[in-house]
């Protein structure tokens, strides 16, 4: 009887050691699926946010270039205001076109507008830790931050957009180029619009709402340059991630 307990007790252990090392590796392989299938997600996510980070790069760039065009169009007419040079008035008396360019992109603002769908259905779906890396979780938590904060300055920019159009409104009509007349199908400009730069470039009212909004245009940009590096330091450890 002992020595059939203990063959008992052999095989019964046996199976037991069987049925744990049958378990163990069926947990580790289950593991192994789960971790293959949250890799293959987080590859989907990566590539999906390096798309959309890709075209967020393109349209901040394409903003902050014509942001800078629109500082340094403002910075020309500024100059120009502030040294009263009558030569300077008769040249663009007769150059109405280059005039009117400098206006239009002067006055004009510019705001980028990053493209965050694949990072706002990350978050929706909460699947936000399937990004293993810890410093792209963060800086795409950053970035998403600053920009659902907006832009301080835009109910000032507009307000400042408005005073700029009502102070130069009186001058539009006759300086606004007929390529652009055509395109609305209105007659060609009249001739007789001389002495209107003297009229435009002493208008004070213009000039300090141009340099108000000057200011407002510098720190945008200085906003959106932040933005911009983000968005590289994104689209850099995206790529490693996706490379290893």
């Amino acid at each position: 009887m002992k020595n059939k307990t203990s063959k008992y007790f052999k095989y019964a252990f046996g199976e037991i050691i069987l049925v744990v090392i049958g378990i163990l590796i069926a947990l580790q392989i289950n593991t192994w699926n789960e971790n293959r299938r949250a890799s293959n997600e987080e590859t989907k996510i990566l590539t999906a946010l390096r798309t959309d980070f890709k075209d967020s790069k393109i349209r901040i760039e394409k903003t902050m270039s014509m942001q800078q065009k629109a500082l340094n169009h403002s910075a020309t007419l500024i100059n120009i205001h502030e040294r009263q040079d009558e030569k300077e008035f008769k040249y663009f008396d007769t150059n109405l076109d280059s005039l009117d360019n400098l206006i239009v992109y002067g006055k004009s603002w510019y705001r980028a507008e990053p493209v965050t769908g694949a990072y706002n259905a990350l978050i929706s779906a909460g699947k936000v830790d399937l990004i293993k890396n810890e410093k792209l979780r963060n800086i795409l938590a950053q970035f998403s931050a600053d920009l659902e904060s907006g832009f301080e300055d835009q109910q000032t920019a507009m307000n400042l957009l408005h005073e700029l159009t009502k102070t130069s409104s009186d001058i539009l009509l006759k300086i606004t180029s007929n390529k652009y007349r055509k395109r609305s199908n209105l007659n060609p400009r009249p001739k007789d619009t001389l002495v209107v730069a003297k009229k435009f470039f002493t208008n004070d009212s213009f000039f300090g709402n141009l340099l108000a909004k000057s200011y407002d245009e510098n720190n945008r940009l200085a906003r959106q340059q932040s933005m911009l590096d983000q968005t590289k330091a994104i689209l850099e450890i995206i790529d490693k991630e996706l490379n290893k």
